[in-house]
């Protein structure tokens, strides 16, 4: 299945924010860094650009507690490296989009920047886009790069005025491109968490216990609630209805239509919960989805029905024989099913998981062979998440956790962040002789 969304979370945050500076009471604010490559701007020409923008704002030297009308804060530093670093290089490699090496090592060279940080208690969006429509007029024409506080995010001055300039419709934003999506494994699951959301009034949303193969949908289901909230803002915490063809945007519509099958019935009807804060998460509220349902056995099988609600499934059924060569394939696999287990008791990489094949009693009798992404290993027991929907066994859910034992197992997959994979050497030949 196609996906718009998928990153990986690095937790330590740049900010002018800490602990001790955090608000005391909600207010909306963003932040936003320019790098302007060892040039100085002019503090006071930057001064009047913005008040001719925003005309009944303070400029202010401290980060207040509380705001009531418009505030700016700005901070010119002349040592990047001490007072506002850049990431590394492997973080800018996921979150530096378009940049050459050249230009993020360049970024990493750079002496001087200059921090905005813009505070205001309504009109969100109007605040955020004479913002973004500032920033790009001055980055345009130049090496500069502007650097998301809230996203996390760097840019050059092409995918400034794409994603966050240019990225609205009349005055609603395209929240897939003004937000990230950070994912990352959490014990025997994966996080994701929105970033972004702060500059628009509006709360960070969070997906705890994901199945780690599903963190791409997941990613799309966030996005999508985000932009729905962002759309109708009087929305309610424990009767929120998600709903496809009810997208106003219509540049994320069209992306939509790329995600979903045919058998999507396009809605789903979920509720919030506050979310447990993490480290590295952005000071905002911080609403998670709720999936406890006493009728799923676990929350994967109902976020698994959320999600196979909203945008449907595509599950193959392929009948076929077990020839010599599918055999053969078999047991190759079960020869690295001991490195596998290593590698998963080991501790998975970020944004890596484990699936493997494994047989399941039908209603007849018979087996249906199927695919678990592995929870937990523990001598010859395996616990799983179900990833199909089984054709021929009543009672039995897509997203259930289950047992299987390694001896049974017919083969493995390892999937890669970057949309390898290792295995499945007889999932390939099954397609070849099948049906």
């Amino acid at each position: 299945m196609k996906r718009l969304f998928f990153f990986l979370l690095l937790c330590n945050t740049i900010s002018v924010f800490s602990q001790d500076t955090e608000p005391q009471e909600p207010f909306n604010y963003w932040e936003v860094g320019l790098y302007t490559m060892n040039q100085n701007l002019d503090i006071e020409n930057v001064k009047k650009e913005l008040k001719e923008i925003y005309p009944t704002a303070d400029f202010i030297t401290e980060l207040p507690k509380k705001v009531d009308q418009t505030l700016i804060y700005m901070k010119p530093v002349s040592d990047v490296s001490k007072e506002y670093p850049v990431y590394g290089i492997e973080y800018l490699n996921y979150f530096a989009d378009g940049f050459t090496q050249a230009q993020k090592e360049k970024l990493l060279t750079t002496k001087n920047a200059l921090i905005c940080v813009i505070f205001y208690k309504n009109d969100a969006f109007l605040h955020t886009k004479k913002l973004s429509q500032w920033v790009y007029t001055t980055l345009k024409d130049t090496d500069f790069v502007a650097y998301d506080g809230e996203s996390r995010e760097y840019f050059l001055p092409d995918t400034w005025k794409t994603r966050r300039a240019e990225a609205w419709q009349d005055t609603i934003p395209n929240i897939s491109y003004q937000t990230t999506v950070h994912s990352y494994r959490k014990g025997d699951y994966c996080r994701a968490i929105t970033l972004g959301m702060q500059r628009f009034g509006l709360p960070d949303l969070v997906i705890e216990n994901a199945a780690c193969s599903s963190t791409s949908v997941a990613n799309d289901l966030l996005i999508i609630t985000a932009q729905l909230m962002a759309e109708r803002p009087d929305f309610d915490t424990n009767n929120f209805v998600i709903d496809l063809d009810a997208i106003q945007n219509n540049s994320l519509q069209k992306d939509v239509q790329e995600l979903i099958f045919e058998n999507a019935t396009k809605k789903a009807t979920i509720r919030f919960k506050e979310a447990t804060r993490d480290e590295g998460d952005p000071f905002n509220l911080l609403l998670e989805i709720d999936f406890e349902n006493d009728n799923y056995t676990n929350v994967q099988a109902y976020q698994d029905e959320i999600y196979r609600k909203v945008f449907g499934f595509k599950d193959e059924l392929t009948s076929v024989a077990h020839n010599e060569e599918i055999i053969a394939a078999s047991e190759r696999a079960k020869k690295r099913l001991p490195s596998m287990k290593k590698i998963f008791n080991n501790g998975l990489e970020a944004n890596y998981s484990l699936l493997l094949k494994a047989p399941f009693k039908t209603d007849d009798g018979s087996n249906e062979w199927m695919w678990i992404e592995v929870v937990t290993w523990n001598e010859d027991t395996i616990e799983g998440i179900l990833q199909n929907e089984p054709y021929y066994i009543k009672n039995l859910k897509s997203g259930t956790k289950v047992k299987v034992k390694q001896a049974d197992i017919f083969d493995y997959i390892l999937q890669k962040p970057d949309g390898s994979y290792e295995g499945n050497e007889t999932g390939r030949l099954i397609q070849k002789y099948g049906n």
